[in-house]
């Protein structure tokens, strides 16, 4: 069989009616995307600078960026630290998209992490695509990412998000090496399983649109961009989920959201989210744990 069959139709117009725990109407995922010092970058050996950064400036791609670098920096110096006591402030854990080397380089935020009891999903050993490698490269990879983790967090990573491209091998090379989930798609409010690699493989969706990364493609700006966004869209779920519950991702990073304006969405939105009963703040090991238990 090919690698990543196309599915146009999924649960349609009869989702499941998912029981979450307690009789949640939504399962809120938070994540935070740990990056910093993974990136591409001239000062690593390596051919290109990372390209995405808050703004544009002219140094040549072989070249250092010296302030894209310093606002990447933010992150892992303040803007996770901000990120952590306003999570606290409302009593909700996360889930960590992890770059094995990001965290290599900062055991202060690992030690945090830990005490915080947060996941980790693997995002690469280094913050880049998956697109042109080998098959072989990516397994390597994906190994080289899963033993690192383990062993500067004490977790065994059971999932995966690739930063995009991923390739039409990943899932499979996911599944033949142990993997419970991968996480590497947009296409659902709800988990579901395909077949992959012989067997029943669970897909957990993400998101890159209730996502602060939105702030770096010029399409939020204030605090009130980010929460009134997520907000409406949590109030989507919220009535939906009166009859069909679902899951809601919300993508962050603390070089982004971390920022001391934009945190305050971030606030907004959790203090929102804490007026209603019946919402589930988890994390997404816990998610596809549960989606297996009740319906594998």
């Amino acid at each position: 069989m090919a690698d990543m069959v196309r599915d146009f139709i999924g649960y349609g117009g009869n989702p499941p009616r998912v029981e979450w725990p307690g009789g949640a109407r939504v399962a809120l995922n938070l994540v935070i995307n740990y990056e910093e010092g993974s990136e591409l970058g001239a000062v690593e050996g390596d051919p290109q600078r990372e390209l995405t950064g808050e703004a544009p400036y002219p140094a040549k791609p072989t070249e250092r960026d010296l302030a894209n670098e310093s606002m990447f920096e933010y992150g892992s110096r303040v803007g996770v630290w901000r990120i952590m006591r306003i999570l606290d402030k409302y009593d909700a854990t996360c889930t960590i998209f992890a770059c094995a080397l990001a965290l290599e380089r900062n055991p202060p935020v690992v030690e945090a992490f830990k005490k915080h009891g947060y996941d980790m999903v693997g995002h690469g050993y280094r913050w880049i695509s998956h697109y042109g490698m080998t098959e072989e490269q990516e397994r390597e990879h994906i190994r080289k990412t899963r033993e690192s983790i383990e062993r500067t967090t004490g977790q065994r990573i059971i999932g995966w998000f690739t930063r995009p491209l991923q390739t039409v091998a990943t899932r499979r090379i996911l599944a033949e090496e142990g993997f419970t989930y991968d996480t590497g798609c947009f296409n659902d409010d709800l988990p579901y399983f395909e077949q992959v690699a012989g067997r029943r493989f669970l897909v957990v969706p993400y998101t890159l649109e209730q996502n602060d990364t939105r702030y770096w493609k010029n399409q939020m700006f204030t605090a009130n961009d980010f929460f009134e966004y997520v907000r409406d869209a949590f109030d989507t779920y919220y009535e939906e989920g009166a009859t069909h519950p679902k899951m809601m991702s919300v993508g962050l990073h603390d070089r982004i959201i971390g920022r001391p304006g934009r945190s305050q969405g971030l606030d907004r939105f959790l203090a929102h989210v804490r007026k209603f009963p019946d919402v589930w703040i988890t994390n997404r090991n816990e998610i596809a744990r549960f989606w297996i238990e009740r319906y594998g």
